[in-house]
Order: C-alpha cells, then structure tokens, then sequence
C-alpha cells in the first residue's frame, strides 16, 4: 500500500500539502509551508508576482495520487 507523502505529519500540514496538489492556495501559517519546503513536499514557484505560488514536485504528486486511488477505489 502507498503511504500518504506526508504520513506522521500534523492535520494543518496535511492539509496544506493536499490544497497545494490540487492547485489551490493553502490556507495556513507561513510555518506550516516553511516545514513542508523544508521537507522537500512543496516548491516555491520562481516568479514575480504579489504572493507566493507553491507547487508539488511530480514524483511526490504521483505518490499521494496512488495513495489516494488505493485509499478511495470503489468508495465513490
């Protein structure tokens, strides 16, 4: 079975990192983001703009995607 690519990590944290894989603005503390940038679960997008854009780097993306496909097959 495919572990969470945030498994052991806090619910705001968790949730940030899965805002950020759907390309939705998390909402939480710059701390929460500065672990998961830390961690190597999210980038900053280098460009010039009024806020920050993160993003999941793809092998970490596909991850939670086959965790979540295993997790959720045949709930829907």
């Amino acid at each position: 079975m495919t572990e969470h690519p945030c498994k052991g990590m806090t619910r705001a944290e968790i949730a940030a990192f899965e805002a950020i894989a759907i390309n939705r603005s998390p909402r939480c503390l710059k701390r929460t983001l500065d672990t998961l940038l830390s961690r190597g679960l999210i980038e900053k997008e280098e460009r010039k703009s009024l806020s920050d854009v993160y993003f999941v780097p793809l092998p970490l993306h596909i991850q939670w995607c086959e965790w979540a496909g295993e997790r959720y097959r045949g709930k829907l």
